[in-house]
């Protein structure tokens, strides 16, 4: 695709955007296939195109870009005239959910629906084909009648699932948003159940498992809303489930699960009257099933009460015991590994005995983050399978080894002074408490006060919460709301480690300064001066900017040119872990790189350069350079600079600050004055 071609589709999506609904850099490079520096680019020129058109292109750290108009000849370029531009799989998606519908479609109305040609439309199809067929489905046509899909009713259930419950939905507001308003993610699902009553099934779903003391799960119960509305949708266009050879739950624990099913079934009566009838109560058990529903309630303390039973503790040891012959450590002293593995195998076991398998979203970002681990858990997989004669699926060990990856992670953790943590996981106990053990053996310096759904969030105690840690979109005013990916990829921890430790030093650092003698280190008075400022400098990318902030410490003597190498290849590793808050980054390196004093310098940029993570391009005009002799020489002037970021007044008054004596005054003034509080 070449340039002119990549700005027309970025226009196009660019159409689509808003203030209320921007779109990331990350999103723009996936789109149009190219890097994130190709977009940043692109957008700079597309910017004086569209000048003249009355349009502007707007960027805001941390939260996207957007398309403004800004006179009156915008009416002419207005972005509700342009289709948003779906990606391959996103099309794949909607055309699976064409072809399930009760009406047969043609291949040009289709192509037109979807603003691609007909020769792109049968390029997808080939693709389509190949996920109906994984799902026991049947792609057909037929001339003068269109193209559909076959198959029975609970594949195609199954299939309209595994659509639906790849995104996350907020089921309380779900009747405010139309489809046409709704994030992408969700438009399939907010058209599909436009007619039914989604926020009540939602409400009854979670009262019953509030009811039976079910553990909270916001990735079961959104697959499980998902599945029943799935339910009414067929039911009310005359399609219901065949009434097979019946899942015979063997345990206590299964016999309730069909006593839980059933209660569902009966309050769907109420917007079907066929959601009772035993091949419907018999759907809803498999989807329990599936969707880890687990009819427990967890205790705080860990002593194996009476939800677990005596069989899937047994197993939970054995599985244990199993995977210690190739890991080499003690777990069995691990009495929540224990505990976690018994609650999952209860029902991991009943699938496995009925061919029941689920799919896990995690699968691909477990195996490569964890491979040894899963190869490991496999093993003990295979010994628990032989002695019970079932099978367990790929997605099934992905799953218990997350139990046993959290255990590992248990064993590193170690630190004293901490700050207090919400967690906020959607995935499931397993995935959360690897995601806590993660965060705590890399960040040691975070304690996980809770661990919470999302749909908990609401009555959760935040005293004495530093800061939420989440996997799923949170807007809080009064807390630091901090977004991670389940499975954490190494670079992903760099950059959050960085972002936490910011937070980390403004509780801490003042603290540990004051304790020192107060004339131990320099301050940031001591080492600021107008030679190691500089205002109004220009640079094409942070690299240059971090080479810039370095040279002006290698011109006082207190670095080498190697020590400013070193600070740009520290980005290149760990990510963009300098950028401590919004818009400010402090570059950094080694003391051993080449440090002969403790320094610091100030960078101020006309136009702001981009650091990308893998969640968003972040903007930063400010740059705090040091370099210090060891792990101590540099915390006063440290203590100094996050008094300085923290107060709401002198990030923006540097920032207005005219000149290189304007700058040194104003950090005089402030430090030397009144102090404020942090």
């Amino acid at each position: 695709m070449d340039i002119n071609e990549r700005k027309r589709q970025l226009m196009k999506v660019l159409r689509t955007s808003s203030s209320d609904v921007p779109i990331t850099v990350r999103r723009l490079a996936q789109l149009l296939h190219v890097s994130a520096r190709t977009v940043h680019s692109d957008l700079d020129a597309l910017a004086e195109e569209i000048a003249d058109e009355g349009l502007h292109i707007s960027r805001k750290a941390s939260r996207g870009i957007w398309l403004e108009s800004i006179g009156e000849n915008a009416a002419a370029g207005s972005r509700d005239t342009a289709p948003y531009v779906f990606s391959r799989s996103e099309r794949a998606d909607r055309i699976i959910l064409a072809l399930l519908g009760e009406e047969k479609v043609s291949i040009d109305m289709l192509a037109a629906s979807l603003s691609i040609s007909r020769n792109t439309l049968l390029t997808d199809l080939k693709e389509v084909q190949e996920k109906l067929e994984q799902r026991g489905l049947t792609y057909a046509s037929k001339r003068g009648l269109g193209i559909w899909a076959d198959g029975g009713e609970q594949e195609i259930r199954d299939m309209l699932i595994h659509l639906f419950a790849k995104a996350e939905y907020d089921f309380r507001r779900f009747s405010e948003l139309s489809a046409e308003d709704a994030p992408p993610a969700q438009q399939l699902f907010h058209r599909y159940a436009e007619a039914l009553p989604v926020a009540k099934v939602a409400d009854f779903l979670i009262g019953i498992m509030r009811k039976w003391e079910i553990l909270e799960n916001d990735a079961a119960l959104n697959r499980m809303v998902c599945a029943l509305i799935v339910q009414l949708k067929r039911l009310r266009t005359g399609n219901s489930v065949m009434l097979t050879t019946e899942v015979g739950l063997l345990s206590e624990e299964g016999r309730r699960m069909r006593m839980l099913a059933e209660e569902i079934s009966v309050g769907l009566r109420r917007y079907h009257p066929y959601a009772d009838r035993p091949e419907e109560v018999q759907y809803i058990v498999r989807e329990l099933l599936h969707s880890k529903i687990f009819l427990f309630s967890v205790q705080s303390e860990r002593a194996f009460p009476k939800d677990v039973n005596i069989e899937s503790l047994a197993f939970a040891r054995r599985f244990v015991e199993y995977a210690q012959v190739w890991l080499g450590d003690i777990y069995l002293d691990d009495d929540e590994l224990i505990y976690n593995l018994a609650l999952h195998l209860q029902p991991a076991i009943e699938r496995a005995r009925f061919g029941i398998v689920l799919t896990n979203p995690l699968l691909g970002r477990i195996r490569e983050q964890y491979s040894s681990l899963f190869e490991v858990t496999r093993k003990a997989a295979d010994r628990i399978s032989e002695a019970m004669g079932i099978r367990f699926s790929e997605d099934e060990i992905g799953y218990l080894t997350i139990h046993i990856g959290a255990a590992a992670e248990r064993k590193k953790m170690r630190r004293t002074r901490q700050l207090s943590v919400l967690l906020v996981c959607g995935n499931g106990a397993g995935t959360a408490n690897l995601l806590a053990m993660t965060l705590k053996n890399n960040l040691s310096y975070i304690r996980i006060v809770k661990i919470l759904s999302f749909y908990k969030l609401e009555d959760g105690d935040f005293e004495d919460i530093d800061l939420i840690i989440s996997t799923v979109p949170i807007e809080r005013a009064d807390i630091a709301v901090l977004r991670v990916s389940p499975i954490m990829t190494d670079d992903e921890i760099k950059v959050v480690a960085g972002q936490i430790r910011y937070f980390y030093d403004k509780k801490f650092m003042q603290r540990r300064a004051e304790e020192m003698p107060a004339a131990a280190h320099p301050g940031l008075l001591d080492l600021l001066s107008e030679e190691v400022i500089a205002p109004d400098e220009r640079a094409a990318d942070w690299e240059e900017a971090v080479r810039k902030g370095g040279r002006l410490l290698q011109n006082t003597g207190a670095v080498t040119a190697n020590y400013v190498d070193c600070m740009v290849r520290c980005v290149k590793e760990m990510g963009a872990y300098i950028v401590v808050c919004p818009g400010i980054a402090m570059p950094h390196a080694r003391y051993e790189d080449g440090v002969h004093a403790v320094a610091v310098s100030f960078l101020r940029l006309k136009e702001p350069v981009y650091f990308s993570t893998s969640k968003e391009a972040i903007l930063v005009d400010m740059f705090f350079s040091f370099s210090t002799t060891d792990e101590r020489s540099h915390l006063n002037m440290l203590r100094d600079l996050w008094r300085i970021f923290s107060d709401q007044e002198m990030p923006d008054a540097l920032r207005s600050c005219t000149s290189k004596k304007a700058v040194l005054d104003r950090v005089r003034a402030f430090l030397g004055g009144e102090e404020r509080s942090c």
